[in-house]
């Protein structure tokens, strides 16, 4: 079994924020030309920051959902205590929704660009 994340910040903050964030919750980050990787995490990184890319994206992965929750909860709690809105929907290897991290992220019934209904934080 494997699970991935498909995530979104409302702003990005800059790559050096992003990674002192990440430090500020006690989490090992890598820092390279365009990505920020939480080292604490079997893979999640913050990737394409930089030039005229766009805004970054999350790429997270492991081999079960159980410890991507574990992983993406340590990720979001870090962005919630620095203020950063953002959601975070964990997936199975068939591609259906197992978890919802999130912080200030609006409910599907405040908004039509959430495509997902807000579950509560476990």
């Amino acid at each position: 079994m494997s699970a991935h994340i498909a995530g979104e910040l409302a702003c990005w903050p800059t790559k050096d924020r992003m990674a002192a964030i990440l430090r500020d919750a006690g989490l090992q980050v890598q820092v390279g030309r365009y990505s920020v990787r939480v080292q604490d995490c079997s893979h999640f990184a913050f990737e394409q920051y930089g030039g005229d890319l766009g805004d970054p994206t999350v790429d997270a992965d492991a081999d079960t959902v159980e410890e991507l929750m574990r992983e993406g909860r340590m990720v979001s709690d870090a962005l919630a205590r620095a203020g950063v809105r953002h959601r975070f929907e964990i997936y199975n290897d068939r591609n259906e929704l197992c978890g919802y991290l999130h912080h200030q992220w609006p409910s599907q019934e405040n908004t039509d660009q959430s495509t997902v209904p807000e579950r509560p934080r476990e």
